[in-house]
């Protein structure tokens, strides 16, 4: 490269990290960020975390999505393992925070993050096992699904 006369190349990137730098500069302060979308409780938590851990304190408390924000599906709820009983859902993490009584047999409209965090459920199988050396040991062979949930489809 010659010292002469800079590159377009260099000047471009001259140009777009002092339009960054401006952008960074204008950042609000995390107490007013919005939220009201599920991007905005996502990116407000990372940001929330990170300064949390640079403090070394937790000084910005980790807001929880409400479920009406999150994308949801219709099903219909059933329970493999207890028929005609309700089942108590109730998560409550940095995402969303749900508690809710599905009956058996209704149709809900829930958020998908609750409809995956269901279907993750099953009964754990045990079974023996004998292992190459001779000794025997118990390990789960497989999940039983303990929920039906099945998706209706509007036409």
């Amino acid at each position: 490269m010659s010292r002469g006369k800079p590159s377009k190349n260099t000047q471009a990137t001259s140009v777009m990290d002092e339009v960054i730098e401006k952008v960074e500069g204008e950042k609000l302060p995390l107490d007013s960020w919005p939220t009201t979308t599920l991007r905005e409780y996502r990116l407000y938590n990372e940001e929330a975390t990170k300064q949390n851990k640079k403090l070394g304190m937790c000084r910005y408390k980790i807001k929880q999505c409400p479920p009406d924000l999150h994308p949801k599906q219709r099903i219909i709820f059933r329970r493999n393992d207890q028929p005609s009983n309700p089942l108590k859902v109730f998560v409550s993490d940095d995402k969303i925070h749900f508690d809710e009584t599905l009956v058996p047999g209704k149709t809900y409209d829930l958020p998908e993050y609750i409809i995956h965090y269901l279907s993750e459920k099953g009964n754990p199988i045990w079974q023996w096992v004998d292992n190459p050396d001779g000794s025997r040991e118990t390990r789960v062979s497989h999940k039983e699904p303990r929920f039906s949930l099945n998706t209706v489809y509007a036409g």
